[in-house]
């Protein structure tokens, strides 16, 4: 079977890619993607190939991105689920599968080994709007390129323990009420878990909001920053660099050596957060220009009519103009610097 579109994804790392050796897979064409959490804070080393999914997504917090690392093309059979002698085939029926590094389970929501979640490790169910943004533009992706349907199930069970068998089998995993019959994945074209394929019984990725990935995946907002939305959008970036939604990292960006590209969306958060300081001290300035001003007038009244209450105020204006140009070559400076 032929391999249509691209099967490189942009921007992803070819680092750990084993569709070249001794565990490369079946040629398909994709219609459905699976999800799953590594249940790790690291990628795994999925035995050299032998058990690696399509790709696996690691949260970088500190530019708040997703870096892909691609182990098999688009359209190659990846090795990530459980395939059972005889019932369905499950790896190569036309799958993707994605690697989320972090973990689903509710005990490690908050903290896991001293680390904190959100910090220094996702718990997926209750991941920010970054990370999400970030795996909507990978099905996005998808969707564009290979058809993969912008839909998904509906039923996204909790990893918690199951009440009929305290501690011994989360919910999600095993014969739970999720999972699909043999018939059903036949014909599913759309997004799953891992907690809905049959013939397999792990319970991962628990209940993440994958209704959110498909709505930022359509063109759904992603939640504004508490400070201030950004005015400029993709479609800005696109017009000015003529890109397909992969940038070159900029120059002044820490991460720039270690990572060539990033995708439109990071670019402009960097481009936001980059001068959101300068903004802060423009406003404060002018709030500081309007008080001072009515203080002037007030004082000016006070002083009788021989003062010049405008000539008066218009020298303080200059004043602080001349002061505000100062603090914006200082802040320009250090930024190019």
């Amino acid at each position: 079977m032929a391999r249509t579109g691209p099967q490189k994804i942009p921007g992803a790392s070819q680092a750990y890619f084993y569709g070249n050796g001794q565990y490369s897979g079946s040629s398909m064409e994709v219609n459905c993607g699976v999800v799953h959490t590594t249940e790790g804070r690291t990628v795994p080393s999925y035995g050299g190939g032998s058990m690696a999914p399509t790709v696996t997504g690691l949260p970088d917090f500190k530019s708040r991105k997703i870096r892909w690392y691609q182990h098999y093309d688009v359209d190659e059979s990846a090795r990530a689920l459980a395939n059972k002698l005889g019932g369905v085939e499950t790896n190569t029926a036309n799958v993707f599968q994605i690697e989320l590094v972090g973990t689903c389970d509710d005990k490690y929501k908050m903290s896991w080994s001293g680390k904190r979640a959100g910090a220094d490790y996702l718990h997926w169910p209750t991941a920010p709007d970054w990370a999400l943004a970030e795996v909507a533009w990978l099905v996005r992706w998808l969707n564009a390129n290979h058809g993969i349907p912008l839909t998904c199930v509906s039923n996204w069970l909790a990893y918690g323990k199951d009440s009929r068998r305290p501690g011994v089998t989360p919910a999600s995993y095993g014969a739970n009420p999720a999972r699909m019959s043999m018939s059903a994945w036949r014909n599913f074209k759309g997004w799953c878990g891992h907690q809905h394929v049959p013939e397999n019984d792990h319970g991962d990725p628990g209940s993440l909001n994958f209704a959110r990935i498909i709505q930022l995946a359509k063109g759904g907002n992603a939640a504004p920053d508490k400070e201030e939305a950004l005015v400029a959008d993709k479609n800005d970036v696109t017009v000015l660099f003529t890109t397909d939604g992969i940038l070159s990292s900029p120059d002044g960006a820490k991460d720039a050596k270690g990572n060539k590209f990033w995708t439109a969306e990071s670019y402009l958060r960097y481009d936001y957060l980059q001068n959101r300081d300068t903004l802060k001290i423009v406003r404060a300035l002018s709030t500081q220009v309007a008080g001072l001003t009515a203080t002037v007038n007030k004082l000016a009244q006070l002083a009788g009519s021989d003062v010049d209450t405008a000539q008066v105020v218009a020298a303080v204006e200059k004043a602080i103009a001349d002061a505000v140009v100062k603090v914006d070559v200082d802040i320009t400076s250090n930024q190019e610097s």
